[in-house]
């Protein structure tokens, strides 16, 4: 989650996505599945689980029981040798960086890999009950957002745009699961409008 920019430019040219994979870490994710399916209906690209990968960077934050993003993102990009072939690895283990307090996720834009923690988007972690539709929908979107600044856009001032920053789960509830018009267009493949979701759709 980069500072959040003025406007989004235009994403830079790249070769275009041939699959999005996604990788378990740090614990196995009952949930994966059934998101990953969730995701493969919001893309024009085929989606797939890829086993746990070894040797990434989960050093921990000193003091605060979290992984480190920058190492993790960092490690995850290095073993990544196809750039359209992104991974985005997804943990239950809360991410954080020296600069912010804690991170939902962390992508590069226009690299190879993302981040996504699923800690934060759990109504349990607020002393809410469980609500796991409410969870899927708010995971959904952090993966695409995440995966809308690997294909190239930045943060968007739009407070409805999947791209809008958010550093409160307000705003992630807020922001929903669609591009707006001016990222769709700077983006265009592999972002499919209106594709359902979990559940049914959004």
């Amino acid at each position: 989650m980069e500072p959040p920019a003025p406007d989004p430019p235009a994403a830079a040219a790249r070769p275009p996505i041939e699959e999005v994979r996604f990788l378990p870490v740090a614990a196995p994710l009952a949930d994966l599945p059934a998101l990953v399916a969730a995701v493969s209906r919001r893309l024009a690209v085929p989606c797939r689980l890829i086993p746990e990968l070894p040797g990434l960077d989960l050093r921990e934050l000193a003091g605060r029981n979290q992984l480190d993003a920058d190492p993790f993102l960092a490690s995850l990009s290095a073993r990544v040798e196809n750039p359209t072939r992104p991974v985005v690895a997804v943990t239950d283990r809360d991410l954080g960086l020296r600069i912010f307090t804690f991170v939902f996720g962390w992508a590069e834009v226009n690299g190879k890999a993302a981040l996504v923690s699923l800690a934060r988007l759990r109504p349990e972690f607020y002393g809410e009950p469980p609500d796991p539709a409410l969870f899927a929908r708010r995971a959904v979107a952090e993966i695409l957002h995440e995966l809308g600044h690997v294909f190239g856009l930045e943060h968007c001032r739009d407070a409805n745009c999947l791209m809008h920053f958010s550093n409160r789960i307000e705003a992630v509830d807020i922001r929903g699961i669609e591009l707006c018009e001016t990222c769709q267009g700077r983006l265009g493949q592999p972002f499919e409008r209106g594709s359902g979701g979990v559940g049914g759709g959004y």
